[in-house]
């Protein structure tokens, strides 16, 4: 995230940290990056950096409806990566450090949580699709790599439910689109300026969504452990080697929900039958990029329609927004 959050005690983090993982001391600086949650770098007064995650049990609605179900959900996601890192030796996963109750997750207070991590010093890649190809290779084999590590996670690893976020407040939406957005500054001109005219195809294309999920709901029988957003900024590179970041959204489920964002083509899907012993199905990483869509415009109306302020975060969607929508006809198209 790009601003702080708004009602968060910074000495609450604080105590949460000492209490957790008897991290009190030190300096805070916050790290404005990432989109699913906030970010800082404690460095304590020995030298020693740590990455401190902060997460928003209001945020995450497509692992829970309430927040103590979301918290429950997100202590088992990260859980499942200590698992894979350590009993599963996988390297390039990195996980949280578990706090001195051995759980992977403490509450600041009802709305925040805090994870912490290893600080890993390197760099990022940017979000989008992958436009290096051996970044793309590699980050494949990682994803075959954890995919044949299923059994190890089978029995502790959350399964992920078929959805995108949001989807309760666009169906909303839909059902009054007329209703005026007043709850921020720029609530109305998104709804009334940009989503308001699209409400037709916004409908059709859920509808297609919804024909796609149901028409491959046998691919679901067969899970594996998946990242769930192997795309590049979630992979660092560290000290010649690459990592795997951000297990909040690690599942149970087909091994489409990973290779939707990296496989570009049949010789990748042949890639990674070879390294994973398994077959990929095309329309499932279809309906799994459409998913991918509709979760940003769904979030972005959940933003919009909720109270918000003009931060660069919220104004960084705003302005996304209309590229996003310019590209729903061709969305259209694909999921038909």
């Amino acid at each position: 995230m790009r601003s702080l959050p708004a009602n968060l005690e910074p000495e609450r983090l604080r105590a949460a940290l000492a209490s957790g993982w008897d991290l009190g001391s030190g300096s805070l600086e916050y790290i404005p990056e990432g989109g699913g949650a906030y970010h800082w770098q404690l460095t304590g007064r020995n030298g020693q950096r740590h990455f401190v995650t902060v997460d928003d049990l209001d945020g995450k609605d497509w692992i829970g409806a309430t927040r103590s179900a979301v918290f429950a959900g997100l202590g088992r996601a990260l859980g499942t990566a200590i698992t894979l890192r350590i009993d599963a030796e996988l390297e390039f996963v990195v996980a949280p450090i578990a706090a001195v109750d051995g759980e992977p997750l403490r509450r600041i207070d009802d709305q925040y949580a805090v994870s912490v991590f290893p600080f890993l010093p390197g760099r990022s890649f940017p979000f989008g699709p992958y436009a290096n190809e051996r970044l793309r290779i590699e980050a494949l084999d990682l994803v075959a790599a954890l995919h044949r590590a299923t059994p190890v996670v089978r029995d502790r690893a959350p399964v992920h439910a078929l959805g995108f976020a949001g989807r309760a407040d666009l169906a909303a939406f839909l059902g009054e689109p007329d209703q005026p957005w007043v709850a921020g500054p720029f609530g109305e001109d998104a709804r009334a300026a940009l989503l308001a005219g699209r409400t037709a195809g916004l409908a059709r294309l859920i509808a297609a969504f919804d024909q796609l999920a149901e028409r491959t709901v046998a691919s679901r029988a067969n899970a594996v452990i998946t990242h769930g957003e192997p795309h590049p900024a979630n992979l660092r590179s560290s000290g010649g080697r690459l990592y795997l970041v951000d297990w909040d959204t690690a599942g149970l489920g087909p091994p489409e929900r990973d290779l939707s964002l990296i496989a570009a083509d049949s010789e990748d899907l042949d890639r990674y039958r070879r390294a994973a012993d398994r077959d990929a199905d095309p329309t499932v990483s279809k309906r799994d990029r459409l998913r991918w869509y509709l979760d940003d415009l769904a979030s972005a109306v959940k933003m919009f329609r909720d109270e918000h302020r003009d931060t660069a975060e919220t104004r960084r969607w705003h302005d996304a927004l209309a590229p996003q929508l310019d590209r729903l006809p061709s969305w259209i198209e694909l999921a038909g």
